[in-house]
């Protein structure tokens, strides 16, 4: 609950019309922004920041270095008077707490936002390698912190690095894991012997291009500490396919979250896609 209400006080603290008008300007949007977009923005803009901030933060961060703030500024007295009436005064919120929240906000976020900041990353999609999922002009987050302790599964998507492509950024979805093995029999895909149910993916091109290995491939097993990436729109994917499996070490993270899209053709947002959690 503390968190929560720390949040709020960060939210309500951000620059939301500076926000919105850079994405304004970077997007080249065709028409200008009217209230009524301002406040989608401003929805889509709150949800990332408690992503990007408090969500993918590290484990009690801001619980922490917020106990730490009440300790430095509070007396003794008013700190066991505090701690004592804890439960009380979160239920109640006394102006005290709101106080000492907003305080240390205006003292101590800028310093700690780096450190919070660290842990996610904006990207933006610019192929067609993952409609209808994912949009030309979609503006994602994602967690970098996704697989620091655990391994991405299948079904993930993910943002990662070719390692004969020089600083390019891909975003697929995760179909094979290490020691998978992964055969492509007329554009059915399937993993350890079994079809794959994949209801995201899209086929623009329904013939079967005999020796392709766009429609062909394998069996083939994933190597330890790899895993085999496809694009959803298939005709219209460079993925492991043809370049092979990637390492662990090149992907970057999951993606998580929807905050912006743009259609690049008609330099208007697609509002419908903002403020979408990934699952």
């Amino acid at each position: 609950m503390s968190s929560d209400r720390l949040f709020q006080a960060v939210a309500d603290q951000a620059d939301v019309a500076g926000f919105s008008h850079q994405l304004q300007l970077r997007s080249d949007l065709a028409e200008p922004l009217t209230p009524f977009d301002m406040e989608r923005i401003a929805q889509s803009f709150v949800s990332a920041l408690k992503i990007m901030l408090f969500d993918l933060a590290p484990a009690h961060f801001w619980e922490h270095h917020l106990a730490q703030y009440y300790v430095s500024t509070l007396q003794a007295d008013e700190a066991q008077m505090l701690v004592n009436g804890y439960e009380k005064e979160l239920l109640m919120e006394s102006f005290r707490l709101r106080e000492l929240r907003l305080n240390f906000v205006n003292d101590r976020l800028r310093d700690l936002l780096p450190v919070a900041r660290a842990r996610s990353h904006l990207f933006e999609v610019s192929s067609a390698a993952m409609v209808p999922a994912f949009l030309p002009g979609d503006h994602v987050i994602v967690n970098q912190a996704a697989y620091h302790a655990g391994r991405p599964r299948r079904g993930d998507v993910v943002v990662f690095r070719y390692p004969d492509d020089a600083g390019q950024l891909f975003l697929h979805r995760v179909i094979g894991v290490p020691g998978d093995r992964i055969e492509i029999r007329d554009q059915v895909v399937s993993v350890n012997g079994q079809a794959v149910a994949e209801p995201y993916v899209q086929h623009t091109d329904t013939s079967i291009m005999v020796g392709n290995v766009r429609d062909h491939l394998g069996p083939v097993t994933v190597p330890p500490g790899s895993y085999f990436v496809m694009g959803d729109n298939r005709e219209n994917s460079l993925d492991s396919r043809f370049l092979g499996s990637v390492s662990q070490e090149h992907i970057l993270g999951r993606v998580v979250f929807i905050y912006w899209s743009v259609d690049a053709t008609t330099k208007t947002p697609r509002w419908d896609r903002l403020n979408q959690r990934v699952p």
